[in-house]
């Protein structure tokens, strides 16, 4: 009887540690937050379908602009109203690039929460930095006296070398990159291989355009409009189709699970 009525104080300690153990392993919060539900899938495809429209868009406005523009030197300088359309379509373009890229993220998963995260990270770079100038040149550009401040006046304009043009090529050639080229390696599998090749080709291409403005050849920019204007229309188009494919399945077939 002795034996017995110890056994169970020798017990309830370890019983003890080992709960604490292992709910210290698997905390339920993490799970939760890696879950990809339906609202994930429509914002995504929402905002991929959206980024690929308003790139379309860009693009037309642009061609419109450039046949319509006084002779100019410069192969693909823009004059109002049409510069001004294109910087609306740069801001909503942002806007819906950085929406899509958080749906990227949570799609990540547990397996590659690191590269989601680092690729929101640098399009939030990229939509701060293009915002920020283009909403300057809409605004104090075109209300301050160019004959009063000429130097910011032309600071502010989209002609190289400026302040405005390099931070610009900044946030498109380099963060734009960066954040495509990572989340390239999210999407894994056959399904979503067109995906993966499409933005890893556009991250590239814009990457090497910053070639461009760092050492005073503009001809290389030529690489990342190819990359931002074409070939990044293209990829969300894809990956609008991938999510839409998983939503109607209702398995993913380009995440690692």
């Amino acid at each position: 009887m002795t034996n017995a009525a110890r056994t169970p104080c020798m017990l309830i300690p370890y019983n003890r540690e080992y709960s604490t153990f292992e709910f210290q392993r698997s905390p339920p919060d993490r799970v939760q937050m890696s879950e990809w539900t339906q609202t994930d899938r429509r914002i995504g495809i929402w905002s991929a379908t959206s980024a690929a429209t308003i790139g379309v868009i860009y693009v037309v406005v642009g061609l419109i602009g450039i046949a319509a523009r006084p002779p100019s030197r410069l192969a693909l300088s823009q004059v109002d109203p049409y510069l001004a359309i294109l910087e609306v379509l740069i801001i909503l373009s942002a806007v819906t690039l950085v929406t899509m890229m958080a749906a990227v993220q949570t799609y990540a998963g547990p397996e590659c929460e690191t590269i989601g995260v680092t690729a929101f990270a640098f399009i939030i770079c990229f939509a701060v930095l293009t915002c920020g100038v283009h909403f300057a040149s809409l605004t104090v550009g075109r209300q301050i006296d160019p004959r009063a401040l000429s130097l910011l006046s032309h600071q502010l304009s989209f002609e190289w070398p400026t302040l405005a043009l390099a931070l610009d090529l900044l946030a498109w050639n380099f963060f734009l990159g960066l954040a495509l080229v990572f989340a390239a390696q999210v999407f894994k599998g056959e399904a979503a291989l067109r995906v993966r090749v499409s933005m890893t080709l556009a991250g590239t291409l814009c990457l090497t355009g910053t070639l461009g403005p760092a050492s005073g050849h503009l001809r290389i920019q030529y690489l990342a409009i190819a990359g931002y204007a074409f070939a990044l229309p293209i990829s969300c188009v894809l990956l609008a189709m991938l999510f839409w494919r998983e939503r109607c399945s209702g398995v993913n077939a380009g995440r690692i699970s």
